[in-house]
């Protein structure tokens, strides 16, 4: 391979955007959302594994700008999410097991179809 060959394939290389961290393609999921809701958390089921998809039982407390989901509607979400110290991004395994059992309320991101894209734990204070 010639030198002028090597330096663009090295300068094309360094051109190329780094694949988004974590934390920035859950705020894209959040940047895009159709509508937002602070939910209120009434019930939360683990998978059985470190990982995978908590059932979360909630009712809208408030919804951020959201014109279709209506305070008092109850929801159930399918959130991912991970035990304590399971490897992975977070965009794979979504929130800690343990803290969304505790907590007792999150917000929820939706799509136009409302479809879950987002979820982060809430504190009202």
């Amino acid at each position: 391979m010639s030198g002028p060959l090597i330096a663009a394939i090295l300068l094309a290389q360094a051109a190329t955007p780094a694949p988004p961290l974590a934390a920035d393609a859950r705020q894209a999921a959040r940047d895009k959302a159709a509508e937002i809701a602070v939910v209120q958390v009434q019930h939360v089921g683990v998978p059985r594994g470190v990982r995978g998809r908590c059932y979360v039982v909630a009712k809208v407390y408030r919804a951020e700008p959201g014109v279709k989901l209506a305070v008092g509607r109850t929801l159930r979400l399918y959130v991912p999410c991970a035990a304590p110290g399971a490897s992975g991004s977070d965009v794979e395994h979504g929130v800690d097991q343990a803290a969304l059992k505790r907590s007792s309320y999150g917000r929820a991101f939706f799509d136009a179809r409302l479809k879950l894209i987002a979820y982060d734990l809430f504190d009202l204070n």
